[in-house]
């Protein structure tokens, strides 16, 4: 008779380490870090300043909300904005800085904080108005005086910001922020719903007859969790709205429902450059929106394609058109370059495409660098970096870091399955997952397969469905507190899986329900490459549903993985017993010793705390008794 005797020993190690605590499922609106997209615009000191205001006074804006309008979603709900030099002050303000959860926390770090900003604290009416689900906050600021820019027919504004987003918790598209423009200051876009996705439609005026585009969407990537530096400057070309116009008044609007905060301040409108071309709201290490290529935030080797590339969206921010365009890619130190651009006119848009090659395993960075033939009046838009893993035995659509909690309440039944590309032949050994502490031991769980290119995929629950693990009571002391390296919960197939080139596969984890289990989800991702099974429809209804964050359940491909077990489980097994090693097995030579029933072969497995394997030994055939080895 052959034993696999595993011993957890990383699992053992940390018992002694630390204690584990019983968590309840995450609060509403506890996210365990932000979705940082907004980055900070180096601003062009000499360009063209028409107007602007540092907010030292408040009788220069004007407050305003739609509680008075009848019959609207935001009917009687009275929040403004308001001048201030203290940040948020909601129960939910722990993101924005470390003092006491409900006092105000420090402001907007905006060049001028010191003399105030402007401040919409969702988060405390929410609370202090008793929350409902059913109405929604439709807030402006607006300035009083008119501003002249008659003598510039391009023109942009900027100013300093900090948000975060809450959108209603599910990243539904309930909670968005505006720049609007008004030429005679009483005529506005319109607005009809928080929902709305035709905002820019509804974001044309008539103006004696010309239709004109008067509103500008400040933070289109936001989604829940999402949240922009402190500050992050942002720029918007407002030319089509204030070019060469007599008066102007600029209003920012906020509308939503019990979401965090929105801060802002150093609000300037200025000539827009000549040349001034930046990198826009799309980089993709994989080029998604070109190849379809999913991106990996712990890509396998083995599944990196010859012929991988980057794509960055390109515009012209400036007047001018701009001559061979193009962009410089740095991975590890290695170059490589773009297509070129003969010519991006005024307020056009490209995608520049960079192929290159990972540098081996570890991380990789990209940084990416965009040039043109005219010097760039504002270079501090024309880089971004990026970075991934590049792996070995893992195959992971998650960066590796725990954003939020899944399910909201963990004992909803639930399966969670990012998507994967499967590049080259591999072999697939099991499903990680990373369980969050408050999950409960015991708890049955599974790993499992899918084959997307199956027609029952997606359709039904369990479609397309190839192979499973066992079904397992979870072990205890493999969670994560969303701090720190992941500990990865191993779900070992029963047996392996061949994938072939071409296919594509869903790496699903399935808690049924009952006890409390929730997973970590990771950085935001594109409509349809993640999705999540359960009662998260209208009414609670069950179905299938997109995710826009990863969850984090990756692929094995280590032939030695086996399903993470309890080390008491190990210890107990019938026929053997493992006694505790001497010295500590933090020491550089430790002593195991182990009980047998009967003469048995053993193979030995040493494994951190993550379930990678260290050490394997096989000890061969050992009589019955007392065994020991070093």
């Amino acid at each position: 008779m052959k034993h696999l005797y595993i011993l957890a020993l990383g699992g053992l190690l940390s018992f002694s380490a630390q204690a584990q605590f019983n968590q309840p499922s995450a609060a509403a609106k506890e996210d365990m870090a932000p979705r940082q997209k907004v980055t900070n615009v180096q601003t062009n000191v000499e360009r063209e300043t028409i107007w602007t205001n540092d907010i030292s006074d408040c009788a220069t804006w004007s407050f305003g909300n739609g509680s008075m309008e009848a019959g609207q979603p935001w009917t009687d709900i009275d929040l403004n904005f308001e001048c201030s030099t203290d940040g948020p002050s909601g129960p939910y303000n722990g993101w924005a800085g470390s003092n006491a959860v409900g006092t105000p926390q420090p402001g907007l770090n905006s060049t001028t904080s010191d003399n105030g900003f402007l401040l919409i604290d969702s988060d405390l009416f929410g609370a202090d108005a008793n929350y409902d689900a059913s109405w929604v906050e439709n807030s402006w600021v607006q300035t009083v005086d008119p501003i002249d820019c008659s003598a510039y027919p391009y023109v942009s504004i900027s100013f300093q910001t900090r948000y975060r987003c809450w959108d209603n918790g599910a990243s539904d598209g309930s909670e968005k922020c505006f720049v609007e423009i008004s030429r005679d200051g009483t005529t506005w876009p319109t607005l009809t719903n928080a929902y709305t996705t035709s905002w820019m439609d509804e974001g044309m005026v008539d103006y004696d007859g010309e239709m004109v585009q008067c509103r500008y969407e400040v933070f289109p990537d936001s989604e829940t969790g999402y949240q922009t530096d402190n500050p992050s400057i942002l720029e918007f070309d407002i030319t089509e709205a204030a070019g060469e116009q007599g008066t102007i008044w600029v209003r920012f609007r906020w509308i939503g429902t019990w979401g965090y905060s929105w801060e802002i301040d150093d609000v300037e409108v200025y000539e827009t450059p000549q040349n001034d071309t930046r990198i826009d709201n799309y980089l993709s290490y994989s080029n998604y929106f070109q190849t379809g290529l999913y991106e990996y935030g712990a890509w396998a080797q083995s599944q990196i394609p010859a012929d991988l590339q980057a794509g960055a969206k390109v515009y012209n921010v400036g007047y001018a058109d701009q001559s061979n365009v193009m962009m410089d890619l740095d991975v590890n130190g290695n170059a490589y370059a773009s297509n070129t651009l003969d010519t991006l006119g005024y307020a056009a848009n490209d995608t520049l495409v960079a192929s290159y090659q990972p540098t081996g395993l570890g991380t990789q960075t990209l940084n990416y660098l965009l040039s043109a033939d005219a010097e760039d009046e504002n270079p501090g838009n024309n880089s971004a970096t990026q970075s991934f893993d590049v792996t070995d035995l893992q195959y992971g659509r998650d960066d590796g870091v725990v954003t939020a909690a899944f399910p909201g309440d963990g004992t909803d039944d639930f399966i969670a399955m990012p998507l994967y590309d499967i590049i080259n032949d591999v072999t697939i050994y099991g499903i990680d997952v990373a369980i969050l502490d408050g999950s409960e031991d015991g708890t049955p769980i599974r790993g499992f397969l899918v084959d997307m290119l199956d027609d029952l995929a997606l359709t039904e629950q369990y479609g397309g469905e190839l192979i499973s693990s066992a079904e397992v009571d979870m072990a205890t002391g493999y969670t994560n507190s969303g701090e720190g390296d992941i500990v990865w919960y191993t779900l070992a197939l029963e047996e392996p899986y061949q994938a072939s080139s071409g296919d594509w596969i869903g790496a699903a984890f399935e808690h049924y329900g009952g006890a409390n289990v929730q997973i970590g989800e990771a950085q935001y991702t594109y409509d349809q490459t993640a999705f999540v099974y359960g009662p998260f429809g209208s009414g609670a209804a069950y179905d299938w549903y997109y995710s826009n964050e990863v969850p984090m359940v990756r692929l094995n491909l280590d032939p030695s993985a086996t399903s993470t077990v309890n080390v008491e489980e190990v210890a107990t097994m019938r026929g053997f017993e493992l006694f505790p090693a001497f010295p500590n097995p933090a020491n550089d030579n430790t002593r195991f010793q182990f009980r047998l029933d009967q003469t048995s072969d053993v193979t030995f497995e040493l494994r951190d705390i993550t379930g990678k394997l260290v050490e394997q030994r096989d000890l061969g055939t050992q009589p019955a008794g007392y065994n020991s080895f070093l």
